[in-house]
């Protein structure tokens, strides 16, 4: 999938859009980790972004178990591959649970968490690729609540928003 693609996922919609984007996106990260990806989301939780329950992602990464794969997993092998990762959310304490579910000895300088009262912004962006919308990354955002989300690879659009998100929240360019 190259270029932009807008979806607007609604209540009554198959639910697979938004989990097949985000396990594109993670699975994508896994093979080639982008130097620093920035996980902005208002709502956080620690939701599945991989399904592994068929060991598709065993090549990727042989540890993972053989079941729905969670985000806090997934960054902690980002970053002992050596990705930065900065994650954006409100001051809720259901918002630090990706944190609180990473083992100590991954939150380093590689990892950058912010808490924002204010944060409305929604996006996961790498070094290839920008997901941004309307969709808090929680189970309501994923399976429930009507969602409008744009995925675009290009470089120059998504450069400009690498770059407002390093300026806005830190991290690697």
């Amino acid at each position: 999938m190259t270029g932009t693609r807008q979806f607007l996922q609604t209540a009554s919609d198959s639910r697979n859009v938004m989990s097949e984007i985000l396990q594109l996106i993670f699975s994508t990260e896994l093979v080639a980790p982008s130097r620093c990806l920035w996980i902005v989301s208002p709502w956080l939780r620690d939701i599945p972004v991989l399904d592994n329950r068929a060991g598709a992602y065993v090549s990727l990464c042989p540890e993972l178990p053989l079941t729905k794969i969670s985000l806090s997993k997934v960054i902690a092998e980002l970053l002992d591959r050596g990705s930065q990762i900065v994650i954006a959310t409100r001051p809720e304490g259901g918002n630090r649970q990706v944190i609180d579910s990473l083992p100590l000895e991954t939150r380093s300088d590689q990892l950058i968490f912010h808490e924002r009262a204010e944060l409305h912004a929604k996006g996961i962006v790498g070094d290839r690729f920008a997901l941004s919308g309307s969709m808090n990354l929680t189970f309501n955002g994923l399976e429930r609540l009507t969602e409008m989300v744009s995925y675009q690879t290009v470089r120059s659009e998504v450069e400009p928003l690498r770059l407002t998100f390093r300026a806005e929240y830190g991290g690697r360019v």
